[in-house]
């Protein structure tokens, strides 16, 4: 380990990270320093929840790399054991993450790295004020009302695949899938407000929130857009496949007993990304397919190529749209 062996220094660093990424890189290069020859993986349940994937986040040198189910068995053998662990072969040592008590994650290396005296306790103060800055920054990522990630988060997470970085937590078999946009809305929500309060208009929301929630998979991301509205990046291998999952959750609504409402639907509009596209010209296409499903009889999905519109079209205040288009519920 080098200098600075107490750790003051790296937690201090860690503590003024604004990001997620730049908390990352931060504990990155410290972790770096701390092990030898970069040789070590970082595997972390980013969602702080049970259902949550233990996913690697960074591998260096001969780290191994684990699938989901072997993390998920270091995890729990980790939590039994409440301390490191080494590996079945000796080959590697394990350093739990904590958060409020529970395991999320751990840090693998090499278990020739020369552990001083103090280092665990480094290491360990290190992981752990990683797990709450991250955590910090996670909850200020949520809509309170729903605990969806919320309007300000899309934008940069949107830009970050576009610009490749969204795929840092996915296996290599994923790189050439496809990203989709999809955007939500819950039918004729404001007569559910005029007639019923808006008590039970946010609680037929939540409850939308949930059914999205549970949906898809924990590597999408979901967020509430604003109000109604409601938006998710997908991954998956066509656009015939991205219209099953959609199709399915519109199903998933429609046939939801909401308390006092009873019957709900939605509509879908969704859109590829294209990675010349910025956040404004994506919203934009998925948003024109959502307001054609609104506008020819609600409670579908439409997919915006299927509407043979240019790529240059403009932007959704712009004359050229028809004042129809625009009504939403």
């Amino acid at each position: 380990m080098q200098s600075n062996s107490c750790g003051h220094q790296w937690i201090i660093r860690l503590t003024q990270q604004q990001s997620e990424r730049a908390l990352d890189a931060a504990l990155i290069d410290i972790l770096s320093q701390v092990f030898a020859d970069n040789n070590f993986a970082l595997y972390m349940n980013k969602q702080f929840t049970s259902q949550g994937h233990i996913r690697c986040n960074y591998s260096g040198g001969s780290a191994a790399i684990l699938d989901d189910e072997q993390a998920q068995q270091l995890v729990a053998k980790i939590d039994a054991e409440r301390m490191r662990i080494s590996g079945s072969q000796g080959q590697y040592v394990y350093f739990p993450i904590y958060h409020l008590g529970a395991v999320i994650g751990f840090v693998q290396s090499s278990s020739d790295f020369a552990l001083t005296h103090d280092s665990p306790f480094v290491i360990t103060n290190i992981l752990n004020i990683y797990a709450n800055q991250l955590y910090l920054l996670y909850r200020s990522r949520l809509d309170p009302l729903t605990e969806l990630l919320n309007r300000q988060t899309f934008d940069s997470q949107v830009m970050d695949i576009i610009n490749g970085d969204g795929f840092a937590e996915r296996r290599d078999n994923e790189l050439e899938r496809q990203w989709y946009l999809a955007m939500f809305d819950i039918d004729h929500f404001k007569r559910v407000n005029d007639t019923y309060g808006h008590v039970i208009g946010d609680e037929v929301i939540i409850l939308v929130a949930r059914i999205l929630k549970q949906s898809f998979r924990s590597e999408d991301y979901v967020f509430r857009y604003g109000g109604e509205e409601f938006a998710v990046l997908l991954l998956c291998d066509n656009k015939d496949q991205a219209m099953q999952v959609l199709e399915r959750l519109r199903a998933t609504v429609a046939d939801f007993t909401f308390p006092q409402v009873k019957r709900l639907t939605i509509s879908t509009g969704f859109c590829a990304f294209d990675n010349t596209s910025m956040v404004p010209e994506l919203v934009h296409k998925a948003d024109l397919a959502l307001y054609n499903a609104k506008n020819n009889g609600r409670n579908q999905v439409v997919d915006f190529h299927s509407l043979n519109i240019p790529d240059n079209t403009k932007g959704a205040g712009d004359d050229d749209l028809d004042d129809d288009m625009l009504e939403l519920f």
